[in-house]
């Protein structure tokens, strides 16, 4: 690699996001993941930021990073101490820059979905994880942003070097003065000033210069070797073993066949990562329809494999709260705990409203509220079956499901939801051809 042609590569990327920030007024998001790639565009954005005089440091900025909750747990410590330096040193120089670590909400997470709502693990058929724990959360932060400033300017470290894919994708859109329109949000416009860099020019970049914010980016190099057993593509210098396109996602990932980032972070040294690896290996059994962990009935009714049953449910969450001892991590919330509760009572063969915490209970795990429902509760419960005609568990269902919704503060295909609990209830007292016969 020459060192010419790409001193000047960067020479030009500063160039166009200087004369951006200086001719352009609307403000800047800076999507963060705590990669080469995105650490790259942040430390770009400081550098061209810092050298501009004071008195024109107006242009309001967002770092922006999402926490699924189950990212890798050496991926959220380097990211939370990056944000922390991110934000002193723009306080300390007046930058106008602040940083945004966002998350899902309690109701969307990893574990409500899967132990609340008996969601299989996702697949690459059914991966309903991305939408709701990543994009999500961005959008509706993005949202608000733009409904106060008007347009906005978001700059990623997507490279067309990354894979085909990438290269097809980003060719096909058009451009504006560099930039895009984003595909969901309207008025927001992508930069991707590192757009055309390879795996070796950004990390050349990232090691031959200390970050904006404190400190430099041998450790983020060392995280990407150790999740690549120390088996890395390229080579920057001799001081240092080579390391390239390492992927870091959520430990609980069952859509790839092999964690290897994790794997390697074990081989490396991590010892947390052991016990999280055998876990995600827990997921896919219980993924598997042919280990009686699913129901035989879709969520919809139809015939094949369905949510994760509610013995199974209890089962997880029992495993979970076993292995957040075990390793001292946090890995599920109360909040989460408490809706997993709620949901359960909605299940096909509903928890009684105090599964949750007899198993926290055992587990010696978090300390929550009582569960149980009051004498007066049951007994107006008993009249109302009574006089209704429909079982216990069908009234707690039909109450559950209705407080879900009021919580969410919405109501389209809350009628949908009744009927199919009171069809599952009379499916379930009509009589069978066995019946019949006696």
């Amino acid at each position: 690699m020459s060192t010419q042609p790409v001193a000047n590569t960067y020479l030009d990327i500063k160039s166009f996001v200087r004369q951006l920030y200086m001719e352009d007024e609307r403000p800047w998001l800076v999507g963060f993941s705590g990669g080469k790639d995105s650490t790259m565009v942040a430390s770009l954005v400081f550098d061209i930021v810092m050298s501009i005089s004071a008195s024109e440091r107006k242009k309001p900025i967002s770092i922006l990073c999402t926490d699924t909750r189950v990212e890798i747990p050496a991926i959220v410590e380097m990211v939370e101490g990056t944000l922390d330096q991110m934000r002193r040193v723009s306080l300390q120089h007046n930058l106008n820059i602040d940083t945004h670590l966002l998350k899902p909400p309690a109701e969307e997470t990893f574990w409500t979905n899967i132990i609340g709502r008996g969601y299989p693990p996702p697949n690459r058929t059914f991966r309903w994880c991305t939408q709701r724990m990543k994009i999500d959360p961005v959008n509706v932060f993005v949202k608000k942003r733009v409904g106060h400033w008007g347009e906005a300017i978001l700059h990623l470290g997507a490279r067309r070097a990354e894979s085909s894919t990438r290269a097809q994708t980003m060719a096909g859109r058009e451009t504006r003065n560099n930039l895009r329109r984003h595909p969901d949000l309207p008025r927001v416009w992508v930069s991707n000033p590192i757009e055309f860099l390879t795996t070796e020019e950004v990390w050349a970049y990232l090691l031959q210069q200390p970050n904006p914010w404190g400190g430099d980016n041998r450790a983020l190099y060392r995280l990407y070797a150790n999740a690549s057993s120390g088996e890395c593509p390229i080579q920057i210098d001799t001081s240092t073993p080579s390391c390239g396109n390492s992927r870091f996602g959520c430990w609980t990932c069952t859509v790839v066949d092999r964690d290897k980032a994790s794997e390697g972070l074990l081989a490396s040294g991590d010892e947390r990562m052991e016990k999280l690896i055998e876990f995600r290996e827990t997921l896919l059994y219980y993924r598997d329809p042919s280990n009686g962990k699913r129901d035989n009935r879709r969520m919809n009714g139809n015939e094949g494999p369905g949510p994760l049953t509610i013995t199974a449910r209890r089962e997880l969450l029992t495993r979970l709260l076993k292995l957040q001892e075990e390793t001292g991590l946090e890995l599920i919330s109360e909040d989460e705990l408490f809706l997993i509760q709620q949901l359960w009572k909605t299940a096909r063969k509903p928890d009684d409203g105090g599964g949750v915490a007899r198993i926290i209970n055992r587990q010696k795990g978090i300390l929550m509220s009582d569960w149980k429902e009051t004498n007066r509760l049951r007994d107006i419960q008993e009249e109302v079956t009574l006089e209704k005609g429909i079982s216990a568990d069908t009234l707690r269902r039909l109450l559950a499901k209705v407080e879900e919704y009021s919580e969410s503060h919405r109501a389209f295909g809350l009628p949908d939801d009744l009927l199919r609990i009171l069809k599952d209830d009379l499916d379930h007292e009509r009589p069978t051809e066995t019946d019949n016969d006696a």
